[in-house]
């Protein structure tokens, strides 16, 4: 832990804690931007800012709708924006029934990340007798179900040449194949199956390992955001929407900023399964050879 973690450790477990009965927090991964403020009068009292952003697993004792969202919000505001939170949020009870990809990332993080906080009565336990290991053939039928989805998306939104047809709709369609690649992305690089779909929620986890979410789709200048926000809307806004919405030219930039991410990352997955299966071959290898 540096110093900015030990100044706000206090209130980032008071803020989880109060919020939701915890089984224990776990830091698994942190970002630190550093930003100057600049000012054309009086530029002799520029600041220069931190900016923490942190990884996080929490096991809980009970279950609260939204309680990851309302948790990054509390601790955005109570450390004025200089401490900023991706939650992982799991109870406590479902150590007992993971996926074996996600029993080796949890695994992997229960053993090497910063422990946080940890309830001495009621600590989270994973049951197991053997170090666990990544499923590969699970993860490639993962990755499969999720292209197929992507696919059958793509089909119409890319094959569509109706003048008549709703860019609102159209807009949703690109939000789905999105999330699909998110969650393909985040399988794949950390072995996770996320329970939480906020567009932004899923590039944050993504720029855990990779740059190509804010490299498609940045959010730092007014008009990023504005992008963004047509994207991350999510499908139930339709209910709403009425025709014109979403303006055509800007449609038009994200579709093709979508068309972009998703041959990226096409490539991305495929390296890094080639990659893990090398891995996985070599270890089996080693194993069989006479000692």
């Amino acid at each position: 832990m540096n110093a900015i973690e030990f100044s706000q450790q206090k209130e980032l477990k008071e803020v989880i804690t109060d919020h939701i009965k915890t089984s224990a927090i776990y830091c698994f991964g942190r970002q630190e931007t550093t930003y100057s403020s600049s000012r054309k009068i009086y530029p002799d009292k520029e600041l220069q800012k931190e900016h923490s952003h942190l990884y996080l697993l929490v096991f809980v004792q009970e279950t609260k709708e939204n309680a990851g969202n309302d948790i990054s919000n509390k601790i955005k505001t109570k450390t004025e924006g200089s401490l900023t939170v991706t939650v992982l949020i799991h109870h406590v009870q479902s150590l007992k029934n993971l996926c074996q990809d996600q029993q080796f990332l949890f695994w992997q993080i229960m053993q090497n990340a910063d422990l946080i906080f940890q309830d001495i009565n009621k600590p989270p336990y994973l049951n197991i007798s053997e170090t666990p290991k990544r499923n590969l053939k699970s993860t490639s039928h993962y990755i499969a179900w999720r292209n197929n989805n992507i696919a059958t998306i793509w089909g119409w939104v890319y094959n569509d040449d109706d003048a008549y047809s709703s860019d609102e709709v159209k807009m949703s369609a690109l939000h789905q194949i999105v999330e699909q690649i998110c969650l393909s992305l985040i399988r794949v690089f950390i072995g996770y199956t996320p329970n939480h779909f906020a567009l932004e929620y899923l590039f944050n986890l993504c720029e855990y390992f990779t740059t190509i979410t804010a490299d498609f789709f940045p959010r730092q200048t007014k008009e990023d955001k504005y992008i963004f926000k047509l994207l991350k809307q999510q499908p139930n806004t339709l209910r709403f929407s009425k025709a014109n919405d979403v303006d055509y030219l800007n449609y038009q930039i994200v579709e093709e900023r979508c068309k972009k991410f998703k041959k990226q990352a096409e490539i991305l997955i495929q390296n890094e399964i080639d990659q893990l299966n090398e891995v996985k071959n070599e270890s089996e290898k080693t194993d069989k050879e006479p000692v």
